[in-house]
């Protein structure tokens, strides 16, 4: 009768040191909820130091392009790569402007890629954006042009390589080879148009 009791006991005790023993184990942490991250909210401007050559000539809707981030935001740091598309284009022809636009799709940082929407304004062959980025094809040989053709000398080429920038315009309006060019390093500012959570 002591034997039967005996063997229940043995193993009541053995279970109560077996639990004692897991409850003194350390939980498992779960880091899945405690990263932190940064919202880079809708309508930030990003500035994008562009790394792709891009011209109307050639490029098509879809072509993609990289960059890197000039002036870092909360949440993006300097130096982050950037992808994204040309979302329209447009070839230079008689009597009308070339135009270039891009989006941008992606941006990669600390290693981790995340999905970031953002537009800028187009770049128009002409226009005063176009001519700051230096991003017209030939205006100033263009201004040349006009200058000797309304002064018959060289002297009026000069003139007009002068001017150019200023009738830049009218110059591209009235010939069929001015294409908008993007070289790398170009700086572009895009404007997010949706909140993009970012790890920190």
């Amino acid at each position: 009768m002591r034997y039967s009791l005996f063997v229940p006991i043995v193993a009541l005790v053995a279970l109560g040191a077996i639990s004692g023993c897991r409850s003194d184990e350390p939980a498992a942490q779960d880091t899945s909820s405690s990263v932190a991250h940064v919202t880079v909210p809708s309508g930030t401007s990003i500035e994008v130091t562009l790394g792709t050559n891009l011209t109307s000539e050639n490029a098509k809707v879809g072509d993609a392009w990289t960059g890197s981030v000039g002036n870092g935001t909360d949440g993006i740091p300097a130096g982050s790569t950037v992808s994204g598309t040309v979302s329209a284009v447009k070839a230079a022809e008689k009597g009308d402007r070339a135009m270039l636009d891009l989006k941008m799709t992606s941006v990669t940082v600390n290693g981790h890629n995340y999905p970031v929407n953002g537009g800028m304004e187009s770049v128009v062959a002409g226009s005063t954006r176009a001519r700051n980025l230096g991003a017209i094809a030939g205006s100033a040989a263009g201004g040349a042009l006009i200058g000797k053709a309304v002064s018959g000398t060289s002297k009026g080429a000069i003139v007009g390589g002068v001017i150019g920038g200023g009738v830049a315009t009218g110059v591209v309006a009235a010939s069929d080879g001015y294409q908008v060019m993007l070289k790398p390093g170009t700086a572009l500012t895009f404007t997010t148009s949706e909140a993009v959570a970012v790890r920190s």
